[in-house]
């Protein structure tokens, strides 16, 4: 098997932010919605919210691919490390949903989360900001973070290109 081009890696990794991008701008839509199903299960938002974080780590993890080409390495990393700051709990909240399991049987990596706190959560009244683990996640200000972070994406796509011709 070939290593692809840089050109196709940072085609490859741009097509992905932007997919997760308008998922990212999917899930903060729905939380902003009422939907029919929402008397019957009154944790719809509480899922889009799990949704959203899957959402914002993938799109994280495809500018973090353009990021590992050099040319778009100092832009890149700098625009992540902004990302981060804007949501520093996103990993915290990552980490703990996807591996619940461990953390249902307190075996989990961060020993300040106990079981107990798995199902314990408040939503704004708006549905916008999650409150979890000690954490808060407002969907507004992550969907602004992933727009920035896009567009820094974009900007220095145009680097790229200009010194790759």
């Amino acid at each position: 098997m070939t290593i692809p081009a840089p050109a196709d890696t940072y085609e490859r990794a741009r097509r992905l932010a932007n997919y997760w991008l308008f998922t990212v701008d999917l899930q903060c839509r729905r939380l902003k919605s009422s939907e029919a199903e929402d008397e019957q299960f009154v944790l719809r938002r509480w899922v889009d919210f799990e949704f959203l974080v899957v959402a914002l780590t993938r799109f994280r993890r495809a500018v973090a691919l353009a990021a590992g080409l050099p040319e778009l390495q100092p832009v890149l990393s700098i625009g992540l490390q902004v990302f981060d700051s804007e949501l520093p709990s996103l990993k915290r909240l990552r980490d703990t949903a996807e591996h619940f399991d461990d953390y249902a049987v307190d075996r989990g990596h961060d020993i300040r989360i106990m079981r107990q706190s798995l199902e314990v959560s408040a939503l704004s009244g708006d549905g916008t900001v999650l409150v979890w683990l000690g954490e808060e996640l407002d969907s507004t200000l992550a969907l602004t973070a992933a727009a920035r972070l896009f567009a820094t994406l974009q900007k220095a796509s145009r680097q790229f290109e200009s010194a790759n011709q």
